[in-house]
């Protein structure tokens, strides 16, 4: 099944109470994690277009704390790249000094931010941006260093269950405020604070499924890149293309 269509499909009730989808059991080795605060990304607040510029369409800007913002905008002329995350200053005659520029969204209507590092500075954060249409498709990583690195792709949503009248479905949201970080020497660790998660693709066969949040995580360390677990088991996700 395409994202697309998954995205606008209604799954009834049902069908999702069935069975939990048959994973792999094995415990993995355990490891002390060092927290980093509480884990939780930063409520960046949103701010009024402050910049003008001739040549891009601000979708939403967002104070860092530092002097700086992210934005996430487009070129006013349309074009396949579609939306990029912009680092910027902005400058007292409205013009922006862009510190740094994402690799572009392409189809993506959206590539909403939730950021995780240290309040008032985006060096050494990890940012997710959210991909998608009308739900989540899911979210690219991040990490920035004054440049925005691309470490892999979460193929994961949050299965909102809506009831509306005599109509019940899963509507896939934004995963990554529900999101927790921990770090452990050089391997950062991303756990789910849910009850459930909708993967489009496990990396070993299964597309399209809901497991319990608690049987999921992601890692990063820069001699393995990013790697899924489900149920303890390791799955190296595709590295990004350059």
């Amino acid at each position: 099944m395409s994202k697309s269509l998954a995205l606008i499909l209604a799954v009834a009730v049902t069908i999702i109470g069935c069975g939990d989808p048959v994973v792999e059991q094995k415990t993995e080795t355990s490891q002390t994690v060092l927290q980093t605060a509480d884990g939780m990304p930063l409520e960046l607040p949103i701010v009024e277009t402050n910049v003008r510029h001739d040549t891009l369409l601000v979708q939403v800007a967002f104070a860092v704390g530092d002097g700086t913002y992210l934005m996430v905008a487009s070129n006013v002329t349309e074009s396949f790249e579609g939306l990029r995350l912009y680092h910027y200053r902005a400058q007292p005659d409205s013009s922006a000094e862009v510190i740094a520029v994402s690799a572009p969204g392409y189809d993506s209507w959206t590539m909403l931010p939730t950021v995780f590092g240290q309040a008032g500075t985006l060096e050494g954060a990890w940012i997710m941006a959210n991909f998608g249409e009308r739900g989540s498709w899911g979210q690219k990583l991040m990490w920035y260093d004054g440049t925005f690195h691309d470490r892999g792709f979460m193929d994961i949503a949050y299965p909102e269950h809506v009831n509306e009248q005599d109509t019940a479905y899963v509507r896939l949201t934004n995963i990554a405020p529900l999101m927790r970080m921990a770090m452990n020497n050089d391997t950062t660790s991303f756990t789910l604070a849910c009850d459930s998660v909708y993967m489009y693709d496990d990396l070993n066969g299964h597309n399209d499924i809901i497991l319990p949040s608690s049987t999921v995580r992601y890692t990063y360390h820069p001699a393995t890149g990013l790697v899924l677990w489900v149920n303890g088991i390791a799955r190296t996700v595709p590295a990004p293309s350059v």
